[in-house]
This record gives C-alpha cells, structure tokens and sequence, in this order.
C-alpha cells in the first residue's frame, strides 16, 4: 500500500530559506552579543552569580559571547522560521530574503533603544522600574542591567511580532 503524498509545505530553494533562517538569526546573534557585551562591563555579576555557569567560561569578554549565542539561537530561529512561512509559503506573492532581512534590525534598535531608555531611567534614580520580585539584588548596577534585559525582552518580542504582521500585510496588499 501506498501512502499518498502530500504537496510540500514550503516549496522554495534551500538557499532561500537557509538565508532567511539563518540571516535572521545571525541578526538577532550578533544584536545579542553586543548588548551583553555592555551589559557584563555595567555588572558582571549580572551573569557570573546570577546565570548559571556557562561552559567553564571565566573569562568575561568570552562568557558575554557564549550567552549572546546562547540567548540568540531560540528568539533568533523562532522568528527566521516564521518569518520563512508567512513571508514565502502558499500562493502570494512572496517577499524578499533581502527585504526580510532589512527590516530586523530596525526592530533590534527599536528594541536596544527602549531598553537603554529604561537602564538610563534607574541610573538616573536608582529605582527600580518593573516590580521588586524581578529582580535579584538591589544594587544600582545590577538593577541597570536588569532592567534593560526585561526591557529589551518585552520590547523584542513586541518587534518580532509586528515584523511578522508586516510581512502578512506586506503579502496581502501585493495581490
């Protein structure tokens, strides 16, 4: 017996999809590096007592780049899958790797700049933005850092999503 086959979910190029997926995540990798480079130099402790060990790492330059990796490879191929399917499947017209990959980083500054609003904010005052119980310890640094992470977490999110309702829009009104 035979099992009849099914059209394929995504008929497009490897190439295509590779540069989507993994352009996007590259995006969000190298975002993600950056910011925790700043943020260890703000309050290392932030992720030598407050995240877990990481691989042995001491060294802090390198530590901020394992959690950045770290940190990137779920948001960063969430968003390139999805961002795949709504941008190329079905028979839409279909949008641009490039173009795709033009408008994430407008999101990741959206993002860094909210963030580093809020950090800026606590440093000014020393208060904490977002409720006691989100935070660890209360020292001005780490409350800095703290902040721009939820910041930065809630922030991204909000931009991926909109990025995604781009695209759908995007697709619809090129028909």
């Amino acid at each position: 017996m035979t099992l009849p086959r099914l059209p394929p979910l995504l008929d497009e190029k490897r190439a295509v999809t590779y540069t989507i997926v993994f352009g996007i995540w590259a995006e969000v990798f190298l975002y993600c590096v950056l910011h925790d480079q700043y943020l260890i130099r703000i309050a290392p402790e932030h992720f030598t007592e407050w995240h877990p060990p990481l691989w042995g790492i001491e060294d802090l330059t390198l530590l901020a780049l394992a959690w950045g990796f770290r940190a990137s490879v779920g948001p960063g191929l969430i968003l390139g899958l999805a961002a795949l399917f709504l941008g190329r499947a079905g028979s839409r017209p279909k949008v641009a790797p490039g173009t795709m990959l033009k408008i994430v980083p407008l999101g990741i500054l959206v993002t860094e700049a909210a963030g580093l609003t809020a950090g800026a904010w606590v440093w000014k005052t020393g208060l904490p933005l977002f409720p006691m119980e989100l935070y660890p310890d209360f020292s001005k640094p780490l409350l800095i850092t703290q902040t721009i992470q939820l910041t930065c977490y809630a922030v991204g999110g909000v931009a991926g999503l909109l990025f995604l309702g781009w695209i759908v829009v995007r697709r619809r009104k090129a028909v």
